[in-house]
């Protein structure tokens, strides 16, 4: 198996969250006004040379616009000409039966003649299990046999069965089978102790990082035991993705002034899920999660700036595919977030994608 991704490339995540975290629940002119502006977003994405779209999957939380990436990549497969259309990250054991899972996104990739991406990860939120009402204690074997199930049904031309500790199923078959049949779509793994990477090695030809700080002992460490597995299980060059938050603006001060107070923010909102400093010693506190201390994580200030930072996460740390996210959900306005998406497209992505 070779991942399709032949050179570093930038891809644009339109994040699905709006608003103060809690906020009471949207009405209905509200949900409209953001979903537009997410397929504003992605539509504008493609339009300046972005390589690629990603969507989030969230649920039981009333920022959050667009819960379910499947429905949106439907509806940008319909919109979108030349974009790779990913999800960063779905997560099967939300609620996903593995053959609805195999059946929509067979069709997306069908619809997008072949544009599908799927980024899997195991999940951690006990609020998404419990409104899908999934036991949380049964998501390893959950997760495992749903990417089991999910490539049979892709792959296999004939009726198979599958018996496992949380599925059954006898004699079915997937049609139609997607567009792309070498062998599946692409499929990216997430997670990111050392067993999910491990995992990821076994079934995907690319493991995705998240957009917090990186120490380069520990990143090359798990890219290293990522690129490790995934050639023993045939991967003949496997790729590593990192997803990074920032901004570009006409100085760094005016991309740091307009974005600095919603990234902190929401790295706010991952430290208090215990997620956010797996990486980074620095981060004791809450007092620590403040822009002086991440900016070092981000792709901000001049075009330049980004340039240097991308060359630096492609060169330094050997990324071959890096997410940029420009909003969340604090902001910035929106007029600034199409902006900086126009300024990305016409004076950064040119540096990387007309390069090979």
């Amino acid at each position: 198996m070779r991942d399709q991704l032949q050179r570093f490339s930038v891809g644009y995540m339109p994040d699905t969250n709006f608003g103060a975290y809690g906020r009471p629940e949207p009405d209905a002119r509200t949900i409209k006004g953001c979903v537009d502006q997410l397929i504003a977003e992605a539509l504008l994405a493609e339009e300046v040379g972005f390589e690629g779209i990603f969507v989030p999957e969230r649920h039981m939380r009333t920022e959050t616009m667009f819960p379910n990436p499947l429905m949106l990549l439907s509806y940008l497969a319909a919109c979108t000409k030349r974009a790779r259309l990913g999800t960063y990250a779905l997560i099967p054991t939300y609620g996903w039966n593995p053959m609805h899972l195999a059946e929509q996104t067979a069709l997306i990739d069908q619809v997008s003649g072949g544009r599908l991406t799927l980024l899997v990860s195991m999940g951690v939120l006990e609020d998404s299990w419990r409104m899908f009402g999934v036991n949380g204690k049964q998501r390893l074997s959950l997760f495992t046999e749903s990417v089991d199930i999910l490539k049979q049904a892709w792959t296999s031309h004939q009726p198979f069965s599958y018996h496992g500790k949380r599925y059954h199923l006898d004699n079915v078959i997937l049609t139609p089978k997607p567009y792309q049949q070498s062998p599946h779509p692409t499929l990216w793994g997430g997670g990111q102790t050392a067993p999910a990477i491990q995992r990821a090695g076994t079934y995907a030809s690319g493991w995705c990082g998240d957009p917090f700080p990186l120490n380069m002992d520990t990143w090359n460490r798990q890219t290293d035991a990522f690129r490790e597995e995934a050639m023993r299980h045939g991967v003949e060059n496997p790729k590593i993705i990192l997803m990074r938050d920032g901004f570009v603006a006409g100085t760094r001060a005016q991309a740091e002034k307009l974005y600095g107070e919603a990234f902190a923010a929401e790295m706010l909102y991952y430290y208090d899920l215990g997620i956010l400093a797996h990486h980074d010693p620095s981060i004791c506190s809450r007092a620590d999660v403040t822009l002086d201390k991440l900016c070092r994580s981000l792709v901000i200030g001049t075009p330049q700036d980004c340039i240097e930072a991308l060359e630096m996460y492609r060169d330094k740390y050997r990324a071959d595919y890096v997410v940029m996210r420009f909003r969340m959900p604090l902001g910035p306005p929106w007029e600034s977030v199409l902006d900086c998406i126009r300024m990305f497209g016409q004076e950064v992505l040119p540096h990387f994608h007309h390069r090979n």
